[in-house]
């Protein structure tokens, strides 16, 4: 199993679960805390700053990531449910909807 099968665990016919939430939760704390560094050590180059802010920082980047992980895993079960029935009704050989006009036509 993959990172990718993790965040995506409709790939693999699964719902969106803790390891998923974990997995977004963690890449989205990573990167608001990489765009807090890049816009404080090299662009104002006060890296010195954004070690000393890190009590400030690191509290509102777990709140930005912890909300819209939420958002997402509350999205992604909804589309995760449409998503696996769609994969299941495409294993299932369903008709396509060309053939159901057909079988219409022939009727």
């Amino acid at each position: 199993m993959s990172l990718i099968d993790i965040a995506f665990p409709y790939r693999n016919r699964k719902s969106f679960g803790a390891a998923s939430f974990a997995l977004i939760f963690i890449v989205l704390l990573v990167e608001v805390e990489a765009l807090t560094f890049i816009a404080l050590a090299i662009v104002a180059h006060q890296v010195q700053l954004w070690w000393d802010l890190q009590p400030v920082i690191l509290p509102g980047a777990c709140l930005i990531s912890l909300s819209s992980t939420i958002v997402f895993w509350w999205r992604a079960r909804t589309w995760s449910k449409e998503r696996v029935e769609m994969l299941n009704a495409w294993a299932g050989g369903g008709t396509t909807f060309g053939q159901q006009l057909a079988q219409k036509r022939q009727q």
